[in-house]
């Protein structure tokens, strides 16, 4: 038979304990209603004298095993005697000495007694109210120490008191942590360079201390989600220390926002198990708010040359994680190229690089990206080439801003062949499905990379001819189907770039009087008949035929006389269209002429 349930709270207290919390209850609250109405040194020492009975009770009933009579006649006593002092009426105004007698009274009857949990918790609330009272006293400059010091005291109790103790004191001890971390990121910013650093260590402690309250468990439920705690202490003491390093000017800020950016990759590379748990959100985020800090402060005091400091001491750090873990690679990697591009673009608002200086860096940066990229994994690949692909396209943009079209023309084919090569490399047999997409997707970039660069070739020549634009763009169209001019069918591969290469000199041999042009055609139509045939390629010889045959058709019907030519152009659309309707005849079409009205 399962035993009866339990009942819930407080159906599961027994009568005594029902009497003594109410008469407990209406103990103090009556003591505090004289204090208050009749004050003066009578009522208030007969109150001490109620409480030291209570006292008495209370050690007699735990002697005699009577926990809960000892727990209840100890608060009584804790709070009788907070009311016969002058704590009520002046929480926070009054003299700091007598709480603190009070809780060294208190603190003397725990080790008296030590089974009733009033005795700390009374000793914790005196000490509060007397640090609230010395807050006043104290000088501004040690306001914040003071707090730390209260937090601290609180930690203490709660990581080694019993567990009821633990949580009383901790849920009342974070509002003092709070104002630590406050204060201490306040003198961080504004306070004397010295004093600065004095202030993000007493940040530190307080962030150390919260983290510690993490690790008991009975403290859990107080300190809210897991990764609350730590996320506010890494993102405190980030804060603090920003506002320290501002103090020692643009350097020291660079430095800083360094340090975070390591702090952050270092743990993130590091730390495993169970400290990687607890310890990398504080890291992280500390990290990440430093650096972040460190890079407004520099823009907004457009102070460029540190700002690329910070970018390129980041860069350090970042590939070393892209080397060890492969975990983060995919974020590293790119992170990596970024900040080194972004280093070398600050260049030229700090006045310490041209723009083909710059144009050259970046451009050495995507080549660089596409061979490490080459030799990752696929993730790591994809991320790694964005990066660069962008670092490609500020190079030509700032040289095309600058009006530099020759130096835009070399980039371009230095960033085409390179891509070209990372295709061919990536595409190698064995490879699988995903490296040939990403093979094909950088032949295609590749020629369109060769194609602006052909055509701005062909404008700085100063050239109209219109092959200088369409051969260019037909190879791009060729080197754009990348292995599958080799491999898949030859018209969707080779057609697209043969008719552009094909159609406008065509049309062009036909309408205008360039015989030149004329010959030309028809030898490269003929080459590419042969070599089609010969290759066994059937796009370059229905091209070449066709284009044969066009010039061919178009050079004889301008070589007759207008009227000629009219009546052969309309014998062959009667041919056409009397054929089409034989096969698909309608209306009058199917009928004999006799029937016809």
């Amino acid at each position: 038979m399962a035993p009866p349930p339990v009942p819930p709270f407080p159906y599961r207290s027994r009568p005594p304990q029902v009497l003594l919390v109410v008469g407990a209850v209406l103990l103090v609250c009556a003591g505090a209603t004289l204090a208050s109405a009749y004050d003066g040194p009578l009522v208030r020492g007969a109150l001490l004298l109620l409480g030291g009975g209570a006292a008495a009770g209370s050690a007699r009933a735990a002697r005699s095993g009577l926990r809960n009579s000892a727990e209840t006649f100890a608060a009584t006593a804790a709070g009788l005697a907070l009311a016969g002092s002058d704590v009520p009426g002046r929480l926070a105004s009054g003299e700091p000495l007598l709480p603190l007698v009070l809780g060294a009274v208190f603190l003397l009857l725990h080790r008296l007694s030590p089974v009733p949990a009033a005795w700390p918790v009374a000793a914790w609330v005196a000490l509060q109210v007397a640090a609230l009272r010395a807050l006043d006293i104290l000088p501004g400059a040690l306001r914040t120490e003071a707090i730390l010091a209260v937090a601290l005291t609180g930690l203490a109790v709660a990581l080694f008191g019993r567990p009821l103790v633990a949580r009383l004191v901790m849920a009342t001890a974070v509002p003092w942590f709070a104002a630590a971390l406050l204060g201490g990121s306040a003198e961080a910013w504004t306070a004397a360079p010295t004093e600065r650093w004095l202030a993000v260590g007493l940040v530190t402690a307080a962030a150390a201390g919260l983290l510690l309250a993490r690790l008991r468990r009975p403290l859990d439920p107080l300190l809210g989600p897991p990764r609350l705690v730590p996320v506010l202490a890494g993102g405190g003491t980030g804060a603090a220390v920003a506002g320290a390093s501002s103090a020692g000017g643009p350097v020291a800020v660079a430095v800083a926002g360094f340090a975070g950016v390591l702090v952050a990759t270092t743990a993130a590379g590091e730390l495993s198990g169970w400290r990687r748990g607890f310890l990398l959100p504080v890291a992280v985020t500390g990290g990440v708010l430093l650096a972040a800090l460190s890079v407004g402060r520099l823009v907004a005091r457009a102070q460029w040359s540190e700002l690329a400091l910070l970018l390129v001491l980041t860069a350090a750090p970042t590939v070393w994680v892209a080397v060890l873990r492969a975990d983060d690679r995919p974020v590293a990697a790119p992170t990596a190229v970024g900040c080194l591009g972004g280093a070398a673009v600050l260049g030229l608002p700090a006045g310490w690089a041209s723009t083909a200086a710059v144009a050259v860096v970046l451009t050495g940066l995507y080549v660089v990206a596409l061979a490490v990229a080459g030799l990752v994994e696929r993730d790591s690949r994809r991320a790694t080439v964005r990066a660069g692909a962008v670092s490609a396209g500020v190079a030509v943009l700032l040289l095309h801003v600058e009006g530099d079209r020759a130096l835009v023309l070399a980039h371009l084919a230095v960033q085409g062949a390179a891509t070209l090569g990372w295709a061919w490399w990536t595409g190698r047999a064995g490879h699988g499905s995903d490296a040939d997409t990403d093979s094909s997707a950088a032949w295609r970039v590749g020629a369109a990379q060769l194609v602006l660069a052909a055509w701005t070739a062909a404008a700085l020549g100063g050239t109209a001819t219109v092959e200088a634009y369409s051969i260019p763009a037909a190879a791009g169209l060729l080197l754009a189907a990348g292995r599958g001019l080799l491999r898949d069918a030859s018209w969707p591969a080779w057609g697209p770039g043969l008719v552009t290469a094909a159609a406008p000199s065509t049309v062009l041999a036909v309408l205008s009087a360039d015989a030149p042009r004329a010959v030309l055609v028809l030898a490269a139509a003929a080459l590419a008949m042969v070599a089609g045939a010969r290759a066994g390629v059937r796009a370059p010889l229905l091209v070449g035929a066709a284009t044969a045959l066009g010039v061919a058709v178009g050079l004889a019907v301008r070589a007759l006389p207008w009227p000629v030519g009219a009546a052969l152009v309309v014998g062959a659309v009667l041919l056409v269209v009397g054929a089409r309707r034989e096969q698909a005849p309608v209306a009058g079409f199917a009928a004999r002429l006799a029937d016809l009205r």
